[in-house]
């Protein structure tokens, strides 16, 4: 599914469980990397059929589009980017790979506590941290 530069050079990685809002394993996100960079990835069924494969190169070899790999890999740096975008009193929990609404629309969800306002969702993909629906109010599911 990928170009033949991405074939030679790329390393697949480990596979993530991508989760539906309510925590229910929808599919794998299979990351491509070369060096620092992500490539790419898979997105296989939770029977391991392939679904698509996306790529952030621009033109084969070309890395300028590929963004950091940690910026997708790494919880931490996710929790990180979403603790930037916390309002005081609120706090940050465990990030898990997840959509935003459609299952196409890949991000990791930050579940977000305080004691006065209750529960909220940030995602974050990539560089971009953005707010998500309340808890319950996702137009996404399982199916």
């Amino acid at each position: 599914m990928a170009d033949a530069w991405t074939r030679r050079h790329g390393k697949v990685g480990s596979a993530v469980t991508v989760e539906a809002p309510q925590g229910i394993p929808r599919s794998w996100f299979v990351p491509v990397v070369y060096k620092d960079r992500l490539l790419g990835f898979f997105e296989l069924s939770l029977d391991l059929v392939p679904q698509r494969y996306s790529s952030f190169q621009r033109r084969e070899g070309a890395l300028d589009g590929c963004p950091p790999a940690v910026d997708w890999l790494d919880p931490e740096t996710i929790r990180r980017r979403a603790q930037a975008r916390l309002d005081s009193g609120e706090t940050a929990g465990k990030p898990y790979l997840s959509f935003d609404a459609l299952p196409a629309r890949l991000a990791w969800a930050v579940p977000v506590t305080s004691t006065d306002r209750g529960e909220r969702i940030l995602f974050v993909a990539g560089d971009a941290v953005f707010e998500g629906r309340a808890p319950g109010e996702f137009t996404g599911g399982p199916g």
